[in-house]
């Protein structure tokens, strides 16, 4: 089977809507049937398991369940209630809150499916009750999700440090700045629609009492990623086990502090983590076994040869590789694209000057945007369910928001100190 039909068949399952996991591993099996030698497919379990067997990769259940515990515990309320007193009383201030809140959430959830569940029930129907349009309010919640898989700690992120063999606590703090960035162009955006469209202010009476009684709640919440990173970043932790106290955190919060956490709540949690881990992991060793068909077929070679025959600027290069994992990010999952992908195209990244830590964010960022595009956006598709908008309208009111995006992505792509300089601080690379 030629690489051609290859691609031709993983698309036609793809477009078939079977998971993505199953598309890679059917489509590798025929390859390999029709390869001829029967001794690839007895080999096929033990790449499966080498493509699982990879120690980092046991931090993403544990990240994923911290964060299902914090959000259960009630959080999200009490981030709210601080990010009112901070930013709620500047003209369109209910969405600056909402921008901020998922600043801060990204750092204890690291998913934007998590965000989008946690705040948007608050936030849409309050922003509309307020006075704001219904597609603008779901816009802010769905784009200011988008910082939860960069902001760390992030799963997406610890999946491309595992698959490249990058140092996680190096992504980690390279993700702050464009995280950070990110969320602040966010809330730019939101001044200027709230200026231009005269969205309401919300008063509110901020005392000290009050401001130092917000922050002691919403302190419990920013404590956790600062554990989890200056652990990791101090050595004093691997990532897996700063996952793991991540959880024991989490659990000490949610049990003995807000006590919002019995039986019934853990056990609905851990179900949930359970089985999006699985379906992380089935992608995963899917990709172990389609990795191996690129191998053999070279494929990083090809993409090397087919980008540099459209051009050898590096502007251009960096622009093109983005446009096109914004392309595969609408149509396929982050975590598959990363797994897909990132091994095909770094080759290429480096080559013409790319360090590998700068070239993972700026590719984490972009596929972010595909959460939030159609055909296949999640958040997209969450966020209009939540709203009862239809996505044409609201794909219409988020274009200002993934317009910063991209040209953010660019910026980390052109300026390699966004996404380098607080790794080189800590000697990380």
């Amino acid at each position: 089977m030629t690489l051609p039909v290859f691609i031709g068949l993983f698309l036609f399952l793809l477009f078939l809507g079977l998971p993505v996991g199953f598309v890679m591993a059917i489509s590798s099996v025929i390859y390999f049937i029709f390869s001829g030698d029967t001794n690839f497919l007895s080999m096929l379990p033990e790449k499966l398991f080498s493509g699982l067997n990879v120690y980092v990769l046991t931090a993403i259940p544990f990240f994923m369940l911290a964060g299902d515990i914090m959000n259960e515990s009630g959080i999200s309320k009490r981030l709210i209630k601080f990010s009112n007193m901070v930013v709620g009383r500047f003209r369109g201030g209910l969405a600056q809150v909402n921008v901020l809140a998922s600043i801060i959430f990204a750092g204890i959830t690291g998913v934007a499916l998590g965000d989008i569940a946690a705040l948007g029930s608050v936030f849409i129907p309050s922003m509309v009750k307020e006075g704001y349009d219904k597609k603008f309010a779901t816009a802010v919640t769905a784009a200011s999700s988008l910082v939860g898989p960069i902001i760390p700690p992030s799963t997406i992120t610890v999946l491309y440090a595992a698959t490249m063999s990058t140092s996680v606590g190096a992504m980690f703090a390279g993700s702050i700045i464009p995280g950070v960035l990110i969320g602040f162009s966010d809330m730019i955006i939101v001044k200027l629609l709230a200026d231009k469209r005269q969205y309401p202010k919300v008063e509110v009476e901020v005392t000290p009492a009050r401001f130092f009684t917000g922050l002691k709640d919403a302190i419990l919440a920013i404590i956790m990623p600062v554990i989890i990173i200056g652990g990791i970043l101090t050595g004093v932790f691997t990532p897996t086990e700063a996952a793991a106290v991540s959880v024991i955190y989490a659990l000490f919060v949610g049990i003995f502090l807000f006590k919002s956490i019995g039986r019934k709540e853990l056990s609905a949690t851990l179900k949930k983590s359970i089985l999006g881990s699985a379906k992380l992991f089935l992608i995963i060793a899917g990709a172990s076994i389609i990795s191996w068909v690129f191998g053999i077929e070279n494929v990083s070679a090809v993409a090397e040869h087919v980008f540099k025959s459209i051009t050898t600027n590096f502007y251009l290069l960096v622009i093109i590789i983005n446009l096109f994992f914004i392309f595969m990010g609408m149509w396929m999952d982050a975590g598959a694209s990363i797994l897909l992908f990132a091994p095909v195209i770094a080759p290429l990244a480096v080559d013409i000057g790319l360090h590998p830590v700068q070239f993972g964010i700026m590719l984490i960022v972009n596929l972010n945007i595909g959460l939030c595009t159609p055909p296949l956006g999640n958040i997209l598709f969450a966020a209009a369910d939540m709203a009862e908008l239809d996505t044409a309208t609201l794909s219409k009111e988020l274009l200002p928001f993934l317009l910063i995006n991209f040209i953010i992505i660019l910026l980390v792509g052109f300026i390699p100190e966004l996404s380098l300089y607080i790794p080189r601080l800590l000697g990380l690379i």
